[in-house]
């Protein structure tokens, strides 16, 4: 009996110890530091997770192999590489270096499926199963080739579409500048409207814009970098225009409005030039495809009736 009272006692002995460490305001903190910590590893983990696993794994291979290459890469080419990657809206989620090192990559990975092709195959192989040096390295150089060209033909067909946006809904959108314009809001309140009723990239780009104006930025620069960002001449055109008028004091209403002609008449001059390109753009298909088809069609009867005849 003894010595169960004297367990009981050490029992309620420790566990006030340990209670009373556990409820000192220095742990209440490391708890609630542990809990906050845990939560934002949480929300990393998970926001990591959503980002493309072309730019999660990849892109720091890429930057790895574009350093050991950075002394051999141009100047020139990082730049233009730059260039580009905003002219795609690619800048936030690619670096210039990330990108290159991808087409290096991309170039490896190019080179070495053409090696296993040649060392499986018998395309490059004399009859006696040696391979042709010449025709070999030739293979290979092509392979490396068009592994490099790969992701910059993917870029560059992705400005190409972006631009093509930008440049269908760049009449609509001057047409509502213009509206709002001539209805007595400036013209930062006009691409902040418009950015409300419109979507794509073009609204895009003119938040990129008003940002930059709310950061600090001149107006008229942050203008002339959203005509530079985008490397769409009719926008470049007609924020040229925007800035000349605001250095030399003009109305910005009667801009817009003359710019909104001017586009109109572009785009319908455009318009008839693809027009008067589609006859030649149809020869070849004519020729190639539908002639063929009809002659058969038209001739196909007689002929036969010919040889039952010579039967």
């Amino acid at each position: 009996m003894l010595e169960l009272a004297i367990i009981l006692l050490f029992v309620t002995i420790l566990l006030l110890v340990v209670g009373f460490f556990y409820s000192r305001p220095q742990m209440a903190v490391k708890r609630r530091l542990h809990t906050m910590v845990s939560t934002e590893m949480g929300k990393t983990v998970a926001e990591e997770l959503e980002v493309p696993f072309i730019q999660r794994v990849f892109a720091p291979l890429g930057e790895g192999v574009a350093r050991l290459l950075h002394n051999y890469t141009p100047v020139e080419l990082t730049q233009r590489t730059q260039q580009r990657l905003l002219m795609a809206n690619m800048d936030s989620r690619l670096t210039a270096t990330q990108f290159q090192g991808f087409c290096w990559l991309s170039g490896a990975a190019g080179l070495m499926l053409m090696s296993v092709l040649i060392f499986t195959g018998d395309t490059v192989r004399n009859p006696d199963n040696s391979i042709q040096t010449t025709t070999a390295a030739l293979y290979l150089l092509v392979g490396a080739a068009a592994g490099y060209i790969v992701p910059q033909f993917s870029l560059s067909r992705r400005i190409c579409q972006r631009q093509e946006q930008i440049l269908i809904s760049l009449p609509y959108a001057l047409d509502l500048l213009t509206i709002t314009v001539e209805a007595g809001l400036g013209f930062d309140a006009a691409l902040a409207y418009a950015m409300r009723k419109m979507k794509g990239p073009l609204m895009e780009e003119f938040g990129k814009t008003l940002n930059e104006i709310r950061l600090g930025k001149p107006r008229l620069e942050a203008l002339e970098d959203l005509g530079t960002r985008t490397g769409v001449e009719d926008l470049r055109l007609f924020i040229t225009a925007i800035v000349h008028a605001s250095r030399l004091g003009s109305s910005i209403t009667t801009t817009l409005r003359v710019q909104a002609d001017a586009l109109r008449t572009r785009r319908r001059q455009r318009a008839q030039e693809l027009a008067m390109k589609a006859p030649v753009k149809m020869t070849f298909p004519l020729v190639l495809l539908i002639f063929p088809a009809l002659l058969v069609v038209v001739l196909g009867p007689g002929f036969m009736s010919v040889m039952k005849l010579l039967r």
